[in-house]
């Protein structure tokens, strides 16, 4: 799945996958080394996603959402089991968290 993405975005950029190798200083026929089904490390996923604007989700095949809507991670942070320093999270947490990042992304539109 991850090579099928990276050519459709390629393709969509117009751009060759020398030229992104060129632009993201990896080394000749490194993205081509994915057609044999080769997994790209957690840090080339993360610089070739940020490179596209997409998610690393998106680029390995785990969701068809090319970005992450903020609307969503408001629901899922309050519906989801999450831990922080291995001690689970509870429901006021999450409610408290999901405001923490209200706040911030409302600042950051503001300014």
């Amino acid at each position: 799945m991850f090579y099928e993405r990276l050519q459709l975005l390629a393709k969509e950029a117009n751009k060759s996958f020398n030229q992104i190798e060129r632009e993201l200083n990896y080394p000749r026929n490194a993205l081509n080394a994915y057609k044999a089904g080769k997994s790209p490390s957690a840090k080339r996923t993360a610089e070739i996603a940020e490179y596209f604007g997409v998610t690393s989700d998106y680029l390995l095949g785990n969701t068809s959402a090319r970005t992450l809507d903020l609307a969503e991670l408001d629901n899922d942070i309050v519906a989801s089991n999450l831990s922080y320093s291995g001690k689970p999270l509870s429901e006021n947490d999450r409610h408290a968290l999901n405001n923490i990042l209200k706040e911030y992304f409302e600042s950051q539109e503001s300014e």
